[in-house]
C-alpha cells in the first residue's frame, strides 16, 4: 500500500505539472485583443505547480507514515517474542510497559520492574508507577 501511494503521489505531481502547463496556455490568451496575457499566464502556471506540489506532499507523507507503522509494529512484535532482551549498550532492565522508548528498542530512563515502581532520573527515588511527578519535581517521561 505504501508503495502504492508513493506512485500516486509521483504520478500526480507529473501530471499535475504537465496539466499546469496546459491551463497556463490556455489561461493567458486574451480573446478580445487576440495577444497573451503573460502575468495570467505565468500565474495560473505557478498556482498549478503549488496545488500538484501540495498533493504530492500529502500523499508522500502518507507513504511515510505507512512506512514508519510497519515498522513500529515490527518491533512491536519482536519486544512480544522476547521482552526480557535489552540492547548491549545499556545494562538497565527493560520494563515491560507500552512506553515508545522500550518498544522500540531503548530503555527508559531510570526504569525499575514494573511493579516496584519507577526511578527518578533526577534524584534516584523509587516511585509508585500511579504517580507521575517525583516528589524533586521532575516528571516521569
Amino acid at each position: 500500500m505504501k508503495s502504492q501511494c508513493r506512485i500516486i503521489a509521483i504520478v500526480e505531481l507529473i501530471l499535475g505539472v504537465i496539466g499546469s502547463f496546459i491551463l497556463a496556455k490556455g489561461a493567458g490568451i486574451n480573446v478580445y485583443a487576440g495577444g497573451r496575457n503573460w502575468t495570467t499566464t505565468i500565474f495560473t502556471f505557478l498556482i498549478g505547480v503549488v496545488v500538484s506540489y501540495v498533493f504530492f506532499v500529502v500523499l508522500y507523507s502518507i507513504s511515510e507514515i505507512m512506512d514508519n507503522q510497519e515498522y513500529i509494529m515490527k518491533q512491536l512484535e519482536k519486544h512480544e517474542e522476547n521482552p526480557n532482551t535489552s540492547s548491549p549498550a545499556s545494562s538497565a532492565k527493560v520494563s515491560r510497559s507500552n512506553s515508545s522508548a522500550s518498544l522500540l528498542g531503548g530503555t527508559k530512563q531510570g526504569t525499575a520492574d514494573e511493579e516496584d515502581g519507577w526511578l527518578c532520573a533526577k534524584c534516584g527515588r523509587l516511585n509508585p508507577n500511579s504517580s507521575s511527578i517525583c516528589s524533586c519535581g521532575k516528571h516521569r517521561f
